[in-house]
């Protein structure tokens, strides 16, 4: 009966875990995807032109190095979903922070955070 009860655990526990991966990556595919549609916005945001704006790429590609090698070196040494939820978090919380950027240099660094959750959440 025990062994019933720990083996039914472990398969809500699976499929807990399972669910919590698919719902990371489409955030994660979400927040990517959500640039392109909103980059006019961002530019009038910032009070800048489309075409001066685009540092905003290279900072997210910045931030998904930087993020790949710490999240490389975290996930050796912490708990997987523990980093993947403070991913998810960081993500969130820059989702969250991006429409009151008012001036670029914040707008590209608020980009870099993007890129760094991005980076440990696909390494780990």
């Amino acid at each position: 009966m025990a062994s019933q009860r720990s083996g039914r655990a472990g398969s809500v526990l699976r499929w807990f875990s399972t669910a919590v991966l698919y719902a990371a990556f489409l955030g994660l595919g979400m927040t990517v995807a959500i640039l392109g549609p909103t980059f006019p916005d961002l530019a009038r945001n910032v009070n800048r032109s489309v075409s001066s704006l685009s540092d905003i790429f290279v900072g997210r590609a910045l931030g998904y190095l930087c993020g790949s090698v710490v999240g490389g070196v975290l996930s050796d040494c912490m708990n997987h979903f523990l980093l993947l939820g403070m991913s998810m978090l960081a993500t969130t919380v820059g989702l969250y922070l991006i429409p009151f950027c008012k001036s670029a240099a914040l707008l590209i660094a608020m980009m870099s955070v993007f890129g760094v959750s991005f980076g440990a959440l696909d390494t780990g």
